[in-house]
């Protein structure tokens, strides 16, 4: 009987031993859980302004342009400078979209800074109710530009989060287009 109680308590104090590693186990992956969670950064919806490159600690609104906060890990295209837009263009499977409104595409309202060959023309207010349109070309890398990069960074960022990962926006938009680059220049 006593050897009986013996064991009974030798068991017992392991599977208190092997309770309480569990839960230190278990107390560790949360800890972790929390930790990570207080690691998130948050950015401004891509507008095009300096507020772009704000990183917050937490999700809401920014303060410069009222655009509510998305994880950083989220804005996942790339933008390149005109110049380097030049030598893209090379590409003929590039896909460019003009996000500016059919005034500016064509020249007949305000500055005529011209459109790219082969631009697709889908202003941003019009995006995110068109974009099946360019589902077919989900695949390919897809040019966004605007006239001064407001619009096309917001645009480039609407389609990340449609599925299509291969988004780069033109930096400075058309009004920084480079003068010595003319032959993808239609004005």
């Amino acid at each position: 009987m006593q050897g009986s109680l013996l064991a009974l308590c030798y068991q017992t104090s392991q599977m208190k031993r092997t309770i309480f590693i569990i839960s230190l186990i278990l107390l560790s992956g949360l800890i972790t859980v929390s930790f990570t969670k207080l690691q998130q950064e948050f950015v401004c919806t891509p507008c095009g302004s300096d507020c772009d490159k704000k990183v917050h600690s937490k999700g809401g609104v920014c303060e410069a342009c009222n655009m509510a906060l998305v994880e950083k890990q989220t804005v996942k295209f790339k933008s390149i400078t005109p110049k380097q837009v030049c030598d893209l263009l090379n590409d003929t499977s590039v896909v460019v979209l003009d996000v500016r409104t059919p005034g500016e595409y064509n020249g007949s309202s305000g500055t005529n800074y011209g459109h790219l060959k082969r631009a697709i023309n889908i202003p941003i207010q019009e995006l995110e109710k068109r974009i099946n349109e360019l589902n077919g070309v989900k695949d390919k890398q897809i040019l966004v530009y605007c006239s001064h990069s407001r619009r096309s960074p917001r645009a480039s960022y609407m389609l990340n989060t449609h599925g299509f990962s291969n988004v780069t926006n033109m930096s400075g938009g058309m009004s920084q287009w480079d003068a010595a680059c003319t032959k993808w220049l239609v004005k």
